[in-house]
């Protein structure tokens, strides 16, 4: 990891170091036209584009990391942590199941939910950067979900499709705060699963039609949502292509006093690349 540039405290507050990141809001949303930009959604840990797997969500399995000297299995599991951060035996106990699960879906539907009356009441001010935090150290930890990054184009605009994603939580749609959602795209897909349900029956130049619309499928309709995950997996991916670390916010996770595991975390060598 000595190619990186260890910047501890001493990040940059250069016009060249931000201007990296320019443009790129946490929290905003946004409006992703895939016509103009060259959009990288991701859905399922089966998605695949260009012959890249895109196991970019946080419940994908087979990315090990260590955080703060403990090796999480899944991003998802570390980040829930978070929101059980406070300095109480139970919430340390909350943190050791979720540690010892090796499935991020279980972590989140069923661990979070026996538990979610102890979840910090300013979560809500400290998940965006955590979360970032989170995804940065596992860029860190793993190789392969580094090179997974890597991998993709410098242009891309990094996207988690939420079209399946449903319910809301203090009042915000989450179909729009992790990720963003396509109707067309959506309608699109329901087509598609339509006319290939059929295929068999087709005649030879339809068949051909129903490939070309297939490779057609990134290139169709608008994302609109906050799409808070792609941000930061776009924020991570910059900070890699040009060896500095990305923008996160310490004084912000300082000030929230986050424990894990009953140890406080100060943050203060955790750019150390």
């Amino acid at each position: 990891m000595n190619d990186f540039t260890n910047m501890g405290d001493n990040r940059p507050e250069s016009s060249s170091y931000q201007s990296l990141f320019e443009g790129i809001v946490l929290g905003r949303m946004e409006t992703y036209d895939t016509s103009r930009l060259n959009c990288w959604a991701f859905r399922k840990s089966t998605d695949e584009r260009d012959g890249i797997l895109l196991r970019l969500g946080n419940l994908c399995g087979g990315f090990p990391f260590t955080l703060c000297g403990h090796t999480f299995s899944t991003s998802e599991s570390a980040y829930l942590c978070g929101e059980f951060s406070l300095n109480t035996p139970i919430h340390a106990e909350i943190q050791q199941e979720l540690l010892e699960q090796k499935n991020g879906f279980v972590s989140k539907r069923f661990i979070k939910n026996k538990y979610k009356e102890y979840i910090r009441e300013d979560w809500e001010e400290i998940r965006l950067q955590w979360m970032l935090y989170v995804v940065w150290q596992k860029c860190i930890g793993n190789e392969a979900f580094r090179d997974l990054l890597l991998s993709l184009p410098k242009d891309a605009v990094i996207i988690e499709n939420s079209n399946k994603v449903r319910g809301r939580i203090n009042g915000h749609n989450l179909d729009l705060v992790w990720g963003a959602k396509n109707d067309e795209l959506k309608e699109f897909e329901n087509q598609l699963r339509f006319q290939e349900k059929h295929a068999p029956f087709l005649k030879p130049e339809y068949l051909k039609k129903l490939e070309e619309e297939r490779a057609s499928i990134y290139y169709v309709g608008h994302f609109e949502g906050q799409n808070n995950m792609g941000k930061i997996l776009k924020l991570c991916q910059i900070a890699l292509l040009n060896k500095v670390a990305p923008p996160i916010d310490y004084d912000l996770l300082r000030e929230k006093q986050i424990f894990l595991f009953g140890q406080l975390l100060t943050f203060d060598k955790e750019e150390a690349l």
